[in-house]
């Protein structure tokens, strides 16, 4: 009996043992590679590092948008209480943060396996921290995006949620280099959860965004957001958008939209606040219109400017069922008069003489009916019917400037190629992107989308719309001391279906010095109330803006002059007035892009090349002008180096590159 029970235990026994070999053999070598996985992803964590995202300037290296390196304070439940106490880290950050012990308490106290003691706080507090060592309490890199002149440039620059993704504006469409890349760390700990060491070899920096630079100027888009908001109270208007362009370049200089919204509070401020409708909506252009006509009218030699055209004492029918009237009736006008007294029976009238597949080709080509291409998100087309489609009226109705839609930025580039020697833009909103290091990552250059008109047509178009400035709609837009060029533009908006009589949207595009522009300024006031034409409305609120930019910018003292309006003068003004071959012409959106008489003469007799080393950008540019060389800058501040060395023959010199630093 002793005998058997021996057996039968050692049977048991022998089974054990060959199932404990079996699981032996099942963990160490048939499943080795997957505990060996588990082992391991028990004993070493990897932590993602966030990259600092990169930050946004404008043109004169201005901050807009940067990232704050904030941390948060949190607590882990779900490791072990014994090492300290609630009480010890409640009236240690009670001490720290200067908030009530049982504040931080009843945190602690709470069931939740992860507890955030304190979010965002600035990374000094960490330093504060520093010996306070508790395996529980840890913190985490947790940035904030700040804009630090609040709504300024909001459409501009965009926004990002609460991950720092980029959802608008800039921070959208530059996101892969603002972003940067995320680093790793990976980390061992014991089997309490505390951290034993970090692993240098499989961990890995994060690599921090790039900076974008924009083209925008701080103090101009001030300067149009504070003068738009004016005339938006002023007039009781809807809405309003403003943009401040360099007509040579493309470079936009200042964009606003009204109302606007704060972008470091975005969430806040409804959908209306937030669209850009610069490039978004889209309006009526009125007799904004009118200047485009005239274009194809002088390229394609199809009018004098001298020319009478009946103008039917304002009131004139169309194909017996369209009635177009006048605001300013008269029996008959000269060509410039129908720019200068803005008369739709006139524009009419003149667009009988270009055949439709030409007038649209040309309206295709200053860009209607296309996007513009800018490097801002959520830009529309426009609408521009193609000739197939035409009715009797189509062209008619276009050459005044309803039958067609288009967005603000749109038009302001038509204009820029209207005054500019007949050149298209692509409009520049990003002057350039550079990494951590100031290494230039991408530039962007003016860019040339076809010519359009030739620069006759051109400068005939300038003197035209000073024209209208000093004798016709635009007076209101006049400046005291500089010569202004514009037109206005004035048109029903259509409500259900109907063109309605109350509200309407007024605009005036305007240039200045009309001698050679440097500043072009587009206003849209949309269903302004106490007012209601562009002349009344827009045209004033570019003079606001327009006078504080002459005043602020020192380059545009040689075109002042004491401007003593009569009747005679005012026509000399247009007289005077000097075409430019603007290809010749270096030009940038904050410095002057003239040869100025009284710095020609300074340097008349001058024929080898000075030292440009340490001169500030703005000197280096004038002296290069007077000289008549063309330049190519590299970077802003001082000048630090040029391509070709003192001394040489200036005869010789078909492009000098100026370096410029801190």
């Amino acid at each position: 009996m002793n005998k058997s029970r021996a057996i039968l235990i050692f049977i048991f026994v022998l089974i054990a043992f060959v199932a404990l070999v079996a699981k032996l053999y099942k963990i160490q070598v048939k499943k080795h590679d997957y505990y060996k996985f588990v082992a391991l992803k028990q004993q070493y964590k990897k932590e993602i590092v966030k990259a600092e995202r990169g930050s946004i300037f404008d043109r004169n290296n201005n901050l807009l948008a940067y990232t704050k390196n904030d941390i948060s304070f949190y607590v882990d439940n779900r490791m072990s209480k014994k090492q300290v106490s609630d009480t010890v880290i409640a009236e240690k950050f009670s001490k720290v943060f200067g908030k009530d012990f049982h504040y931080y308490l009843r945190k602690l106290q709470s069931p939740q396996r992860r507890v955030c003691l304190e979010k965002k706080v600035p990374r000094d507090y960490a330093l504060k921290l520093s010996n306070f060592i508790v395996d529980r309490l840890y913190y985490e890199e947790d940035y904030s995006r700040l804009y630090p002149y609040g709504s300024l440039a909001s459409h501009v620059i965009g926004f990002v949620d609460r991950n720092l993704i980029g959802r608008a504006g800039i921070e959208r469409k530059f996101e892969d280099y603002l972003k940067g890349v995320d680093g790793k760390l990976v980390i061992e700990k014991d089997v309490s959860g505390r951290i034993v060491s970090i692993d240098q070899r499989l961990s890995v920096q994060p690599k921090n965004g790039d900076n974008v630079i924009l083209t925008i100027d701080k103090n101009i888009q001030k300067i149009l957001e504070e003068e738009l908001l004016n005339g938006l109270q002023k007039y009781d208007g809807k809405a309003a958008v403003g943009i401040v362009l360099n007509p040579n370049t493309g470079e936009i200089l200042a964009l606003a939209d009204l109302p606007n919204y704060d972008p470091g509070n975005y969430n806040l401020f409804d959908a209306s606040a937030r669209r850009n409708r610069a490039i978004s909506d889209t309006y009526e252009p009125g007799s904004t219109m009118k200047t485009v006509l005239f274009a194809m009218l002088f390229q394609d030699n199809l009018v004098r400017e001298d020319e009478t055209i009946n103008t039917e004492n304002g009131r004139y029918v169309l194909y017996r069922k369209a009635i177009i009237k006048d605001t300013h009736p008269a029996y008959k006008l000269s060509v410039k008069q129908i720019l200068t007294h803005s008369s739709n029976i006139g524009a009419v009238k003149l667009s009988f003489r270009i055949n439709e597949n030409k007038f649209y080709k040309y309206l295709r080509d200053f860009g209607f009916g296309n996007v513009t291409g800018i490097d801002i998100p959520g830009e529309v087309a426009g609408k521009l019917i193609v000739p197939s489609k035409f009715q009797k009226t189509t062209k008619a109705y276009i050459s005044h400037g309803y039958g067609i839609s288009v967005t603000p930025l749109q038009m302001t580039m038509a204009y820029a190629a209207l005054i500019n020697g007949g050149v298209l833009l692509h409009p520049e909103i990003v002057k350039e992107v550079r990494d951590v290091n100031g290494n230039v990552v991408k530039s962007f250059w003016k860019q040339k989308i076809r010519k359009v008109i030739s620069e006759k047509t051109s400068a005939e178009l300038r003197k035209l719309l000073v024209d209208v400035v000093e004798n016709g709609t635009g007076e209101k837009a006049q400046l005291p001391d500089i010569l202004v060029g514009g037109k206005t533009g004035t048109a029903q908006k259509l409500i259900d279906k109907k063109y309605s009589s109350f509200y309407y949207n007024s605009s005036f595009i305007g240039f200045f010095p009309a001698e050679e522009p440097k500043y072009e300024i587009f206003i849209l006031v949309d269903s302004p109330t106490r007012g209601r034409y562009g002349g009344q409305v827009a045209a004033p609120i570019f003079r606001n803006i327009a006078e504080r930019i002459v005043n602020a910018d020192i380059s545009l003292a040689p075109f002042k002059k004491d401007l003593h309006r009569t009747k005679k003068s005012k026509a000399n003004f247009v007289k005077e007035l000097v075409s430019t071959n603007k290809e010749n012409l270096y030009v940038a959106a904050d410095v002057p892009n003239v040869k100025r008489k009284a710095q020609k003469t300074r340097f008349l007799n001058r024929k080898t090349l000075p030292n440009f080393v340490g001169f500030p950008l703005r000197k280096a540019l004038a002296t290069a002008s007077a000289l008549g060389i063309k330049l190519e800058i590299k970077g802003s501040g001082k000048v630090i180096w040029q391509n070709f060395p003192p001394g040489t023959k200036i005869k010789n010199i078909k492009k000098l590159t100026l370096k410029c630093g801190r």
